[in-house]
């Protein structure tokens, strides 16, 4: 069994994690975003969501990482490891791999080259994107719920 100390670095290090992605992926979807697209022309808000985006990408992907290390370094298993190493990839995935391409067909960017072709291709990438930014947002959710569940547990089990 670790010292308390150590014990403690470890939850206060998955728990912040936790709540650091979750409040700052709530904050964009919800806050930022919205208000971005009712104040700023659609080329600036995109442009500032693109930036915000990435940054929240990497960050998710630290964050998921960071939840991975003290859960196994607190002796958890299963999914509530495996969940979030799943979704740390899929935010270095998303961001390496979809922002580039929904960015290369942004209506805005294309200027002449703009089509009905390329603007049907940019609405697909951009429902993909948003759909798992969504189900990545939720699926951290979930992970509070599974770290919770674990630490109530482990306080019944004491004598």
């Amino acid at each position: 069994m670790l010292p308390m100390r150590s014990r403690t670095v470890l939850r206060t290090s998955l728990w912040l994690a936790l709540g650091s992605w979750i409040g700052a992926w709530g904050f964009f979807a919800f806050v930022v975003s919205r208000i971005a697209f009712q104040v700023l022309p659609g080329d600036v808000a995109g442009d500032l969501a693109g930036v915000l985006l990435s940054i929240l990408h990497y960050a998710g992907a630290a964050a998921a990482f960071v939840v991975v290390g003290a859960g196994l370094g607190l002796g958890r298993r299963g999914w509530v490891i495996g969940l979030p190493l799943v979704l740390g990839l899929l935010c270095l995935g998303s961001e390496v791999f979809l922002s580039p391409e929904v960015a290369a067909v942004r209506p805005t960017q294309l200027g002449a080259g703009n089509t009905a072709l390329t603007q049907q291709r940019f609405r697909v990438l951009h429902a993909v994107s948003l759909g798992l930014f969504l189900a990545i947002h939720l699926a951290s959710m979930v992970l509070v719920w599974g770290h919770a569940r674990l630490e109530t547990r482990a306080e019944r089990e004491i004598p």
